[in-house]
Parts: C-alpha cells; sequence; structure tokens
C-alpha cells in the first residue's frame, strides 16, 4: 500500500530551485534513509512530505491524500517528526513532559487546555521509551541525546502513521548513538520511517531500503545491495569544500586527497 507518492515534484523557494523533477513511492511499513551532504535537499524533502513546505509543479499524495484541492489539516496529526526544526521552536523552560505534551496540538507550546489526565499520558509515553529519569525537569537542562529521547516521545503522541527523523544522531555520542538506535529500530516496527541523515552508519541499524540526494535531485534509489552493486568497482574524483571534505571521509574509503586551492580538497 503506498503511503507517499511523488510524481514530477518540483519545489521553488525565493526564487531558488531546491528539489527538482522528483519521483518516488513509499510503501506502508518501509524504512528508507535519505543520504546526501549538506544543502542537498534532505529536510526540504521531509518539509514537503509533512506539509510544511509547497510544491511548485507535480503531484503529491500522502496516506492516500493528494495536496492541492483538499483539506490535508488531518495529514500532519498522523507524522511523528523528529528533528532540529522542531527542537529550536521547544521553550527552553518548558517541563519535559508538557514539551512530550504539546505532540498531541502539533505546537511548540500548550495553547490548548490541558489537565492531569493528559500530563500522565505524556508521563507514560515518555516512561515507555525509557525517559523516566527526564520527567521533572526543564528542556534546557538536557543533553543533546536527552532531547532526542524526548522529541521521539512527543512525536509518538498520536500514534503516527508516518516517522519522520531529520539528522536524529547529529551532535550525539558514540553510547547515545547507539541508544537511539535501539530505540528507533523498536518503535517503526509498523510505521513507515523516513531517515535523513549524513551518517551513513545508521542506515544499517534503522533504514532497510536507501534515497541518495544531490542537488535537490534523486540519484539513486533502492535497497543498500541494489545501490552498492551499481557502483562497485568505480572510483569517484569531486572537488569539494573543506568541511565537506571531513564528512566525506567519515563515511567513505578515500584514496588520496590533495589541496588545490583555499579551502578545497580533491579526492578520489
Amino acid at each position: 500500500m503506498l503511503q507517499v507518492k511523488l510524481k514530477n515534484v518540483s519545489l521553488e523557494r525565493q526564487h531558488k530551485l531546491l528539489l527538482k523533477n522528483l519521483n518516488w513511492a513509499v510503501n506502508k511499513g518501509e524504512h528508507w534513509a535519505i543520504l546526501g551532504l549538506n544543502g542537498s535537499g534532505k529536510t526540504t524533502l521531509l518539509k514537503l512530505i509533512m506539509a510544511e513546505y509547497w510544491k511548485t509543479d507535480g503531484e503529491v499524495e500522502v496516506l492516500g491524500t493528494p495536496f492541492g484541492g483538499t483539506d490535508i489539516s488531518d495529514i500532519r496529526t498522523k507524522i511523528g517528526i523528529v528533528g532540529s526544526f522542531i527542537a529550536e521552536r521547544l521553550p527552553a523552560n518548558m517541563l519535559a513532559e508538557k514539551i512530550v505534551l504539546t505532540g498531541k496540538y502539533k505546537s511548540s507550546i500548550l495553547y490548548k487546555e490541558y489537565g492531569e489526565k493528559e500530563l500522565d499520558e505524556a508521563r507514560q509515553m515518555l516512561i515507555s521509551i525509557g525517559g523516566e529519569h527526564l520527567l521533572g525537569r526543564i528542556y534546557a537542562s538536557l543533553s543533546q541525546g536527552e532531547k532526542q529521547l524526548l522529541l521521539i516521545a512527543r512525536s509518538l503522541m498520536e500514534n503516527p502513521e508516518i516517522l519522520i527523523l531529520d539528522e536524529p544522531t547529529a551532535g550525539l555520542d558514540p553510547k547515545e548513538r547507539v541508544r537511539f538506535r535501539n530505540v528507533i529500530s523498536s518503535l517503526g516496527k509498523n510505521r513507515m520511517v523516513l531517515l535523513s541523515t549524513h551518517i551513513v552508519s545508521d542506515i544499517d541499524y534503522i533504514a532497510d531500503r536507501i534515497l541518495i540526494m544531490k542537488n535537490g535531485e534523486l540519484i539513486q534509489e533502492g535497497t543498500e545491495k541494489e545501490i552498492t552493486d551499481k557502483v562497485e568497482g568505480c572510483v569517484w574524483k569531486c572537488i569539494v569544500s573543506e568541511k565537506e571534505a571531513g564528512q566525506i571521509t567519515s563515511s567513505f574509503i578515500v584514496s588520496n586527497m590533495r589541496s588545490s586551492g583555499e579551502n578545497v580538497n580533491n579526492a578520489d
């Protein structure tokens, strides 16, 4: 059963083309890793699916609902989100359980009336994923890993059909990263999971299919084996910034690297 379908989709913002003629289909229960360097379009694609951004051209359908001409407000309640673009909107002095409760209302603040029943529901959700030690603490006091755990609990408050994870392990130490992967592997069994990351090692633990993006375009998709079979034996040469060079060396085998100007490297 298709849960996400993109047909000839392009997206332009502030006169810049961010997504270019994407065609992609995701079935119920599939776990996809969306890979690419910073600026490749990963987060833009996720924001399109969660209806935060709007297509310029093409057709978008999520959970059987086409975008354009129909009410899509109900769709947002069926999508759970973990990402920095959510985390940065949350009040620094809010209690952990109240942060979790905001997920019920798909808001960064509690603008609706709530009582002890709703707070207990949020507390139980946090406890269920191993976050009991976060109860009663304010958001600003949490470590990066603790914040990510809190965001997972928040994203699950409406029992979503789709779980979107945008760079979820960025900034985590190795121990926190392993813990996060285990939580997601457990929670994603009956859900469609879309994971955006530039950390290739996350794929083995969370995803069974891969989408690779570059400059807003889809350049490869399939299982890990299908993609590696296509590039087996190939040697790649690229010119990147010094910052991007660090990302590449942490993810790929680099046979030769040399500087050829200010902040530019050649990698083979």
